[in-house]
């Protein structure tokens, strides 16, 4: 009802609307898909916590980070949008702050490295050196070699 999706029912989740705009993002031509999409941006935008961050399930953490740049980047916008855009910092600035000494990543702040929490994130920046780049979304990688 709030233009967010969620996986159990009830109040939107943050990774699953995220994702949803990712696989929604190459259909924005159809009227009713763009306005399911501008639902799910303004759900996102109002989920976001007062340290630019994203919770799911309770706990504050790095992966949600990832799926909202994912679905900036594959819907083509910035991640200085201002609706994204919070207490001074990028999404990206914000899922730096889950980068471990060893160049892992956490799933919390104050948890140690994880394999899941590192593939997110790692593609997650990929998606946004692609945007910074003007090359095509992670998801089209057309442009590349073959």
């Amino acid at each position: 009802p709030d233009g967010g999706w969620t996986l159990t029912g009830g109040e939107a989740d943050v990774d699953i609307t995220a994702m949803t705009l990712q696989a929604l993002a190459k259909y924005r031509e159809q009227p009713e898909v763009e306005a399911a999409v501008e639902r799910g941006l303004a759900v996102l935008s109002s989920l976001q916590e007062p340290d630019g961050g994203y919770a799911s399930w309770g706990s504050s953490n790095s992966e949600s980070v990832a799926q909202v740049i994912v679905a900036l980047t594959e819907l083509g916008i910035s991640l200085e949008d201002e609706r994204f855009y919070k207490n001074h910092a990028t999404l990206e600035d914000v899922l730096l702050r889950f980068r471990q000494e060893n160049g892992s990543f956490s799933h919390t702040l104050d948890g140690g490295s994880d394999l899941t929490a590192t593939t997110q994130a790692l593609y997650a920046l990929a998606a946004a050196q692609r945007q910074r780049d003007g090359k095509t979304t992670l998801y089209d990688m057309t442009d590349t070699a073959q």
